[in-house]
C-alpha cells in the first residue's frame, strides 16, 4: 500500500502526448506524440511582496502573485508534425510538386562541357537536372550560356519532387493550445522498485519562439518544444500523478 511519505527518485525521461482541445473545452484527438525526448522540465515560478516592518524592518507577512508554470521538451529528433506545432498552425500539407534548386560549379572550358547534368542527394543517389528548366548564371547574376575555364557558376532550375510534407509559417499563424500528458517512471525509495508517474497539463500555449541550427561540426541539432501552462476553468493548473496499475492477466 502505497503512502504519501514514501519518496521517489526520477531519472527517466518522459514519453509526452499533446491533445487537441475541443471547442467545448474537453480533449480531443491526440496531436503529436513524441518518444524520443531528451529532457523534459517543469519550472515554476511566482512573485511575491511582504509587509515589513518593527525593529530591523523584517518581513511580516508575505503575499505569493503572477505563478507561472513553464514546461521545456528537448527533442532529439523531429517529425513534420512536431515541426508545425511548433512553427504554425500544427497543419503539414502534401500539395507541393516543384521546388527551386541552385547548385554551383566550376567550368573546365568555354564550351558547356563542364556543366553539370547531375547532382548527388542522400545515400549517394544521382538526379538528372531538368535542363529545360535550368538557367545558368554568372558571378554578377547575370544568366549566361558561355563559360570561363577556373571560374564558378551557379545552374539554377525547377526540381519536380514527390512525397513532399510541407509546413507553412505565415505571418498570421501562431502555435496552438494544447492538453499534455508526459509519462515516466518513478523510483521508489524503500525497495528500489520503478512505478508509473504521469504529469498532466490540462491547458498548455505552445510558445512562438523557436530556434532550428543547422551546422557542420558538434553534436546533432535539438528541438525545443517551449510551453506556457495557463489556467483551466477550475484553477488546476496540473496534476502530478503517482499510481500503480492491475497487471493484464494479474
Amino acid at each position: 500500500m502505497a503512502s504519501i511519505l514514501d519518496k521517489y527518485g526520477v531519472k527517466e525521461v518522459a514519453d509526452l502526448t499533446f491533445y487537441e482541445i475541443n471547442d467545448d473545452g474537453t480533449t480531443g484527438a491526440p496531436a503529436l506524440y513524441i518518444d524520443t525526448a531528451k529532457v523534459s522540465t517543469i519550472e515554476q515560478t511566482a512573485d511575491d511582496t511582504s509587509a515589513m516592518g518593527g525593529k530591523g524592518n523584517a518581513k511580516l507577512i508575505t503575499w505569493d502573485f503572477n505563478k507561472e508554470i513553464t514546461v521545456t521538451i528537448e527533442d532529439a529528433l523531429f517529425s513534420a508534425k512536431s515541426m508545425a506545432i511548433m512553427f504554425g498552425n500544427g497543419k503539414v500539407k502534401t500539395d507541393l510538386t516543384q521546388l527551386k534548386r541552385t547548385i554551383s560549379w566550376v567550368a573546365t572550358s568555354a564550351t558547356d562541357n563542364g556543366k553539370p547534368t547531375k547532382f548527388s542527394g542522400p545515400q549517394g543517389k544521382e538526379y538528372t537536372i531538368p535542363s529545360a528548366k535550368a538557367t545558368t548564371y554568372d558571378g554578377t547574376g547575370t544568366s549566361v550560356t558561355s563559360f570561363s575555364a577556373g571560374e564558378t557558376y551557379y545552374t539554377t532550375f525547377d526540381m519536380p519532387i514527390t512525397d513532399s510534407r510541407v509546413i507553412e509559417i505565415s505571418s498570421d499563424s501562431f502555435p496552438g493550445t494544447y492538453m499534455v500528458t508526459g509519462d515516466t517512471y518513478v523510483r521508489r525509495e524503500s525497495n528500489g522498485i520503478d512505478e508509473f508517474f504521469q504529469f498532466i497539463v490540462p491547458k498548455a500555449k505552445m510558445q512562438s519562439g523557436n530556434t532550428i541550427t543547422l551546422e557542420a561540426e558538434g553534436d546533432p541539432s535539438v528541438f525545443n518544444l517551449n510551453l506556457t501552462v495557463l489556467r483551466p476553468a477550475d484553477g488546476i493548473m496540473m496534476k502530478l500523478v503517482a499510481y500503480d496499475m492491475t497487471e493484464i492477466g494479474g
